[in-house]
């Protein structure tokens, strides 16, 4: 299984001039958000708090998702959540391309995991007939794709699980950068667990918080989890937490159009070459002559890094391009440059790479 964790370490000790491969925006956290952080530090709430979260926390975050307080469970980042859903199932079913956590994590716990494959010639479309899983996990708006299913498609799909019996998971980390319409599973599916976090929109990676939304009963387990593990998450980050949500409105327009915006550039740069235009998130996966391995090497050589699509799945003829770094528009030109070397040369049956550096 290949270990995208072990490919980004390698990256930051190479650290090349443009970095467009890891889902860590580069929009700064703002102000409020850290100066909150400090003050709850310098009020001494540094020490244990409320497993589930603390009450104000989840209340804000009840009256946001239109749940009651007693179905949202607070956790260190997002992560943690969906390792305590995986944990507690016996098969695990993932639609492919995939964020490599999933696989990691159930390889951890010892599960068998199958995988649905979709491809892009049909535009990423999932359509399983029948699932022997009892947890489905989707994550929508995707990483790696940015795809964003219709109502209809997920409609399909949540039937398939209610015929089956299956729980799903919904990792909707993305959700407040979708660029289409978005339905959250939750609202066609009643056995839906909604993970989310706040490290895409607010940009608070380092900070690890994140939430789970579930059934009372559900959420007591999940709770008992993270009792068992993490125990709960520092007071000062869930402090910083609420005064995310209270900017979530403007952020939502701001940096979302921002992640709008760089997707239209991307898309410009690399007309004409074979991916799906995204719909949410801040990824292109874009198909490269040859092995992506192989490709984001020589990348890597030309001063930028990007993911192989082998991190997703088997996808080896993908890299995976995220739109949250800085000299975007150089970094872009450059994949596009040695795309196109590839092409030109292929006929030779060799692939010199292009001269040309950052």
């Amino acid at each position: 299984m290949f270990n995208v964790y072990e490919f980004f370490n390698r990256i930051n000790e190479i650290n090349p001039r443009i970095r467009l491969d890891v889902g860590q925006p580069d929009i700064p956290v703002r102000e409020e958000i850290i100066e909150e952080t400090i003050k709850s530090l310098r009020r001494g709430e540094t020490g244990y708090t409320s497993t589930s979260g603390i009450q104000e926390l989840r209340e804000a975050i009840a009256d946001l998702e239109g749940v009651s307080p007693e179905e949202v469970v607070v956790g260190p980042g997002a992560k943690i959540l969906i390792a305590a859903e995986i944990a507690a199932a016996k098969r695990i079913a993932v639609i492919s391309p995939h964020w490599n956590a999933y696989s990691l994590i159930a390889d951890q716990f010892g599960k068998t995991v199958e995988v649905i494959e979709t491809n892009l010639e049909d535009g990423w479309r999932p359509s399983p007939e029948e699932l022997k899983a009892d947890l489905l996990i989707l994550n929508y708006p995707n990483n790696p794709t940015g795809r964003v299913l219709s109502r209809s498609e997920l409609k399909g799909i949540v039937e398939v699980a209610e015929e089956s019996g299956t729980k799903v998971l919904s990792d909707e980390v993305y959700a407040d950068l979708s660029f289409v319409d978005f339905t959250p599973v939750r609202e066609l599916y009643e056995n839906t667990v909604t993970v989310k976090g706040f490290s895409k929109l607010y940009s608070m990676t380092g900070f690890r918080l994140g939430y789970a939304l579930a059934e009372k009963k559900e959420a007591a387990r999940i709770r008992r989890f993270i009792e068992s593990t993490a125990t709960c998450v520092p007071p000062f980050v869930q402090r910083a937490g609420m005064k995310a949500l209270e900017l979530r409105e403007e952020l939502v327009q701001v940096v979302r159009g921002e992640y709008l915006r760089r997707a239209e550039i991307a898309s410009r740069i690399l007309c004409g070459l074979e991916f799906r235009e995204p719909e949410g998130a801040f990824y292109i996966f874009l198909r490269v002559p040859g092995d992506g391995l192989e490709f984001a090497e020589r990348l890597l050589q030309r001063g930028v890094s990007v993911f192989p699509g082998a991190a997703f799945g088997p996808y080896e003829d993908f890299i995976r391009i995220s739109l949250s770094g800085g000299r975007l528009e150089k970094g872009l030109g450059i994949i596009r440059e040695e795309i196109e070397c590839a092409l030109e040369s292929s006929a030779t049956g060799g692939w010199a790479g292009s001269s040309g550096v950052v």
